[in-house]
């Protein structure tokens, strides 16, 4: 199948004005499963891409050094310091809350396991990213994620080292034919596929794919995926389902890079910056 281009028009045709009587609660919760030790960052900024998308309310699950050191960027924010626990386990249970899993984790056992009961407890949309998903490469990966999207809808975001890993191919096998690799993975797991990389893919399981033309090589840097795994979960949150949060997270991260670039040049811009962009396209446009 070919795949069909996203179009601003399609992004705004997705995104609903705010009405003047919503509430937080009108624009849904995102529970983020994000941050370790070594990458506290990756936690600031993939809830930075959830509130910044429109979510009503974010709340970060991880260590209290990670809390710790993202409250003061993120005071729009909440946070459960206690995973797994009651509270955390309170926010997944509500089907119309999304999980945004993997940001800022290492590939370790116990990382495995907590994304695991995560996608397990989870009732709503959930986002897995970076050493979240890496985490479950191996033999029963492709099952694992087959449940998770058994019970709800399951968004992936590989770049093409984390989809070999996934897959057991190369790197150049995937990149040989990207198209393909994002279709059969979509197929085999029932998952919503971003495959990223110059002109990311987005894959259905039912072989619809999507193609992106936004974006460019300033997001060549680390927390760029971050960023985007946050605003598609929070354009899921909003009742976009997962096939149009990814899709239009993809366009929109693209779109506001394009606009950095313009801003602060490919070689200077962070992916922190971009969020400034984003919110101007949305000013621009009504929403």
């Amino acid at each position: 199948m070919e795949a069909k281009p996203v179009s601003k028009e399609l992004v705004l045709s997705a995104i609903a004005p705010r009405s003047p009587e919503s509430h937080k609660g009108t624009y849904g919760k995102v529970l983020a499963l994000c941050g370790c030790t070594q990458y506290r960052g990756a936690a600031a900024l993939s809830v930075l891409g959830a509130l910044r998308a429109g979510a009503g309310l974010v709340t970060l699950a991880a260590p209290e050094c990670v809390c710790a050191a993202v409250a003061p960027r993120v005071m729009e924010a909440t946070f459960l310091p206690d995973i797994p626990g009651r509270a955390v386990e309170a926010v997944l249970a509500d089907p119309h809350a999304v999980l945004l899993a993997g940001c800022g984790k290492q590939p370790t056992p116990a990382v495995a396991a907590e994304m695991a009961w995560a996608l397990d407890t989870a009732k709503g949309i959930k986002v897995l990213d970076a050493g979240g998903l890496s985490s479950l490469a191996g033999p029963a990966c492709q099952q694992a994620l087959a449940e998770a999207a058994a019970s709800g809808a399951l968004i992936v975001t590989p770049h093409p080292g984390e989809m070999a890993r996934l897959t057991g191919a190369s790197v150049e096998e995937i990149e040989a034919d990207r198209p393909a690799a994002a279709m059969e993975f979509a197929r085999d797991t029932g998952a919503v596929v971003v495959l990223k990389g110059h002109r990311t893919l987005t894959a259905c399981p039912d072989g619809r794919i999507w193609v992106n033309t936004t974006g460019n090589a300033g997001l060549a840097r680390g927390g760029s995926g971050d960023v985007l795994a946050g605003i598609i979960a929070g354009l899921a949150a909003q009742g976009l389902s997962a096939e149009m949060a990814a899709v239009c997270g993809v366009w929109l991260h693209g779109e506001a890079a394009d606009r950095c670039a313009a801003r602060l040049s490919m070689q200077c811009m962070l992916p922190g910056d971009i969020l400034a962009d984003l919110a101007a396209f949305f000013r621009e446009n009504g929403r």
